[in-house]
């Protein structure tokens, strides 16, 4: 039986391997120069940094009994070779996760063994092995790393699945 992320990465790099070759086609291109890869180094070490953050909100938000102006959030920043991708860990209190537990999470997180921020498979497959739990932190390191490699790869990850904003 095939899980949800299985489901999801077979569905991402059918995606992206479709749209880079029909981009790789109309504009006779290698792949290596579609995705940047020869500019970059792809040695370097990624550094992972974060930090809690109040997020104020818009207008009042309201379940049930409970309403809030402001909700906790973590701030996740993972850099490589000068250029930064960006996630957050927002932390409704129903959910049962604080500032104080992703801050536990994050902490373990060495992103430091990897030196190539395309394994998105083997990096998040250690972010999950550390916890059963702590799915806000998770989903920060996971955004930021998307957020990371769209950003070396120099397109919005709608553009690279093959989607219209």
């Amino acid at each position: 039986m095939q899980n949800r992320r299985d489901f999801l990465k077979t569905a991402a790099l059918a995606a992206f391997g479709s749209g880079l070759v029909a981009r790789q086609a109309l504009a006779g291109e290698s792949l290596l120069s579609t995705i940047h890869i020869n500019k970059l180094g792809l040695g370097g070490k990624m550094k992972m940094t974060f930090f809690p953050y109040e997020l104020k909100l818009r207008h009042v938000f309201t379940v049930a009994t409970y309403s809030r102006t402001t909700t906790p959030d973590v701030q996740v920043e993972i850099e490589y070779e000068g250029v930064t991708g960006y996630g957050e860990a927002s932390m409704p209190p129903y959910l049962g996760e604080t500032v104080e537990s992703v801050m536990n999470f994050l902490g373990k997180v060495n992103l430091e063994q990897f030196s190539d921020p395309f394994q998105l498979d083997d990096i998040l497959s250690y972010v999950d092995s550390l916890s059963p739990k702590d799915t806000a932190a998770k989903a920060a390191v996971d955004i930021a790393l998307h957020d990371l490699v769209g950003k070396l790869l120099g397109a919005p990850w709608y553009k690279i699945w093959g989607l219209n904003k």
